[in-house]
């Protein structure tokens, strides 16, 4: 992020891989005075419990691990127990964005 930081023209938004990734975001901007979400706009993804307790409150992509986990081991048993021999499969997994200050 520091050296994302450093680019010019400066972008004014970023889509952290995850909501860790979010928060060392923060800190790099916080170290250069760059105000979130004024400044630059953060959001992350998985939804972790601090991304609602740091200030602003990261904005972020709520994901389901237990269906996520679910849905894989069922693929996986399909697979082993050849029920299904077709081609890789790309299935969207519900999620949610949550909005909150960050962005």
């Amino acid at each position: 992020m520091r050296e994302l930081l450093a680019l010019r023209p400066r972008f004014t938004a970023v889509f952290a891989a995850n909501d860790l990734m979010a928060l060392g975001a923060f800190i790099a901007c916080r170290e250069r005075g760059i105000r979130v979400p004024a400044d630059i706009a953060i959001a992350g993804f998985d939804d972790i419990p601090a991304a609602r307790l740091v200030s602003p409150a990261l904005t972020t992509v709520a994901q389901f691990p237990e269906r996520t986990g679910r849905h894989a081991a069922e693929q996986l048993m399909d697979r082993l127990g050849g029920r299904y021999t077709g081609p890789t499969r790309l299935d969207l997994l519900q999620h949610k964005l949550i909005v909150r200050e960050s962005a």
